[in-house]
């Protein structure tokens, strides 16, 4: 399958109208695209390889200032030079118009949940949840991003602790009461997508 029926189908199954069945992991050119991921030349200054992944975090930036958008540089630098960190610490960042940049790489060990980074892939979505609202654009983003991410390491969406809110493993608010409630639906669409083999 090209890339352009990849987009195809995933924006049909953004839309609602699901995936049928025989679209399924035994179609192997699934897993030659990725997702429409922008990658930027972020410099880190060490990497460490995860050694597995069980979990994917969902976060949001969360500024108390108010609902904003960010850009994985702005993220990149905040956390390098104000955190002392290699660099971002989220894996990817959606924007408010439902872009997805890439943090680090995607084997990388994460700097986004404490304790839990050695197998989780970190994604955060930009804005103040407690606030607002994500963008559509967001979720669709996210829904394609997650499903893809549990098809890559054949994860299943509907099993417990396997897409989590920053919250359900850290003391925090994150990601926001007015995404966290969103992860069930989230689940649900990711297990829609049937990417991966029962």
């Amino acid at each position: 399958m090209d890339r352009r029926n990849f987009l195809k189908f995933a924006a049909l199954t953004a839309a609602g109208f699901f995936l049928p069945e025989h679209v399924h992991a035994a179609d192997d050119s699934w897993k030659l695209w990725d997702p429409p991921i922008k990658r930027p030349h972020l410099h880190f200054t060490e990497y460490e390889t995860r050694p597995k992944t069980e979990v994917i975090v969902i976060h949001h930036t969360g500024f108390p200032e108010g609902d904003k958008d960010s850009t994985v540089e702005e993220i990149h630098k905040y956390h390098q030079e104000v955190n002392g960190w290699a660099g971002c610490g989220y894996h990817f960042l959606i924007r408010k118009d439902g872009t997805i940049e890439q943090g680090r790489k995607l084997p990388a060990v994460g700097a986004h949940a404490l304790h839990h980074n050695m197998n989780s892939v970190g994604i955060c979505v930009a804005g103040n949840f407690e606030l607002a609202k994500p963008k559509h654009s967001q979720i669709e983003s996210l829904e394609l991003l997650t499903a893809w991410l549990c098809q890559k390491y054949k994860l299943n969406p509907m099993a417990e602790g396997v897409i989590v809110g920053h919250r359900d493993l850290n003391d925090t608010i994150c990601p926001g009461k007015n995404l966290y409630r969103k992860l069930g639906s989230l689940r649900r669409r990711c297990r829609d997508f049937k990417f991966w083999d029962d």
